[in-house]
């Protein structure tokens, strides 16, 4: 496991999200931001819109963000963020680290252009090994399934763990395949 730097804060997976979002997107205010996350990292994560304001102020708080006012005539001021260098610096840091859960992980995937290919690379080869040892759990649970009484329900629970277990398999080697790919 890859150690985080000292200067760096621990994040959550929404602080990384909400960071992640800043930074490919650049300076927004919150209202602005939770309308892109709607329309791209929203399919992977998507937290309630009062969550995001309090995420920003937050960040924005500890350091990892700043916050700018825009004063407006017709409406109330608002704020708009960016990445701080700390900021940037916990983000990469959460973005190397090994994933904790699938969440995490597919919020790696989606901002895989912050990272270098060969992590990216790595995060996936993680992951699919991780598929490996559920379907070997899976394997031992079938070999005791009676498939009668509560089994039989069992069983439809089973079968949903292997079909979403190989369809997650297939996903991740076509994802290394293009990877690996030159450009």
């Amino acid at each position: 496991m890859r150690t985080i730097p000292e200067q760096t804060k621990e994040l959550t997976l929404t602080e990384a999200a909400v960071l992640a979002l800043v930074g490919v997107e650049g300076e927004w205010s919150g209202y602005d931001l939770a309308k892109l996350a709607a329309r791209s990292v929203g399919h992977v994560w998507a937290p309630a819109r009062s969550h995001l304001y309090a995420v920003l102020a937050r960040l924005a708080r500890d350091g990892l963000a700043s916050a700018r006012t825009v004063v407006q005539s017709d409406r109330p001021d608002k704020q708009l963020y960016s990445l701080t260098p700390a900021g940037k610096a916990s983000l990469a840091a959460w973005l190397d680290a090994d994933a904790r859960d699938d969440d995490s992980f597919h919020l790696k995937v989606f901002y895989g252009a912050l990272l270098p290919k060969q992590r990216l690379i790595e995060h996936v080869e993680a992951f699919r090994d991780g598929v490996h040892e559920r379907l070997d759990v899976f394997d031992q649970i079938d070999e005791t399934n009676t498939n009668r009484g509560h089994d039989y329900y069992h069983r439809l629970m089973l079968d949903y763990g292997y079909a979403h277990a190989r369809a997650s398999l297939a996903w991740a080697d076509d994802v290394l395949r293009k990877l690996r790919r030159p450009r």
